[in-house]
C-alpha cells in the first residue's frame, strides 16, 4: 500500500495536468466572455451591446416561441445538403483538372470564374431558374462549397508523385485500384483541407440564403432582428453561429482522425 500511493499520486497529477494543458486553449475564448461581462456592467440604457444575461434570456425567449431549436436543425440539414452537393460536384472536376490537360482545360478557368463570384450576386439568378424554396438555398451553398473543395483536390491530384502511377502501369495494377488506393488516397489530405474552408464559406452563404423567404432558420431570426431592432437576439444568431462552426471543426478533426492515421502518429510525435 505504502508503494501504491506515490504512483497514484504521480498519476493523479498527470491527468490534472493533461486537464489543465487541455484548457490552453480556451484561455482566449474565456477572456473575452469574461471583457464582454464587464464592458455590459453599465445600465441598459448607456449602452448598445447586451449583456450576457440579457442574451441567455434572448435564448430562454426563442425557445419558448418554439423556433429556436426547429431554427438551429434546420440551418444545420441545409448546410450538410449543401455541403454533400458541392463535395459530389467539387470531386471529379478537381480529379479532372488535376489529372488531365483536357480537363484542366474544360474545367479550370469555369470553376475559378464561379467561385469568385459573390453570394449575393448569385442568390438573385438563383431564385430565376430555381424559385425562392429550399432547392435555391441548398444549391446556393453548394456552389460556395464547390470553389475551395475543388482547388484543393484540384492540387492534391497534381502533387501526387508521377512515378507512383508510372509503376502501377508498369505492373499493370487494376484501373481500380489506381483511382482509390493512389488518386483518393493521395488527395485525401488536401481533401481534408478543402473540407475545412468549404465548411465556413457554407455557413457564410447560408446567412445570404436564408434572408430570402424563409420562415425558419439561424439567417431568418437574425433578419428579423435586426428588423425589430433586438441586439439581445443577434447576438444570440452569432453564438449559434460559432457554435455550429466549433461543431463543424470537431466534424473535420474525427473525420482527419479516422481517415488519415499518419497525421495522428504526427501528432503524437510532436507531442
Amino acid at each position: 500500500m505504502t508503494y501504491g500511493s506515490p504512483n497514484k499520486a504521480k498519476n493523479i497529477l498527470k491527468i490534472a495536468f493533461k486537464a489543465v494543458s487541455s484548457c490552453k486553449v480556451w484561455i482566449s475564448t474565456i477572456l473575452i466572455l469574461v471583457l464582454w461581462f464587464f464592458t455590459t456592467l453599465s445600465p441598459i440604457e448607456d449602452r448598445s451591446l447586451p449583456s450576457p444575461y440579457e442574451v441567455i434570456q434572448a435564448f430562454i425567449d426563442l425557445n419558448n416561441e418554439g423556433i429556436l431549436l426547429k431554427s438551429l436543425g434546420i440551418s444545420i440539414l441545409r448546410v450538410l445538403l449543401g455541403l454533400l452537393l458541392g463535395i459530389i460536384f467539387a470531386v471529379p472536376a478537381g480529379v479532372l483538372a488535376g489529372g488531365s490537360k483536357l480537363g484542366n482545360i474544360v474545367v479550370d478557368k469555369p470553376s475559378h470564374m464561379l467561385r469568385s463570384i459573390p453570394f449575393p450576386a448569385l442568390a438573385p439568378i438563383l431564385i430565376i431558374f430555381l424559385g425562392i424554396d429550399e432547392t435555391m438555398k441548398i444549391a446556393l451553398i453548394a456552389v460556395g462549397v464547390f470553389g475551395p473543395m475543388y482547388v484543393n483536390i484540384r492540387d492534391g491530384v497534381r502533387n501526387i508523385d508521377p512515378k507512383l502511377l508510372e509503376l502501377a502501369q508498369v505492373y499493370h495494377v487494376k484501373k481500380s485500384t489506381i483511382f482509390i488506393s493512389i488518386l483518393l488516397r493521395g488527395t485525401l489530405p488536401s481533401f481534408m483541407t478543402g473540407l475545412r474552408f468549404a465548411i465556413s464559406v457554407a455557413w457564410v452563404a447560408l446567412v445570404t440564403c436564408e434572408t430570402v423567404n424563409s420562415s425558419i432558420g439561424i439567417g431568418y431570426i437574425l433578419s428579423r432582428a435586426q428588423e425589430f431592432f433586438r441586439p439581445d437576439q443577434m447576438m444570440a444568431c452569432v453564438i449559434m453561429y460559432a457554435i455550429a462552426g466549433l461543431g463543424s471543426e470537431l466534424t473535420a478533426n474525427i473525420l482527419e482522425y479516422l481517415l488519415i492515421p499518419e497525421r495522428r502518429l504526427d501528432r503524437k510525435s510532436r507531442q
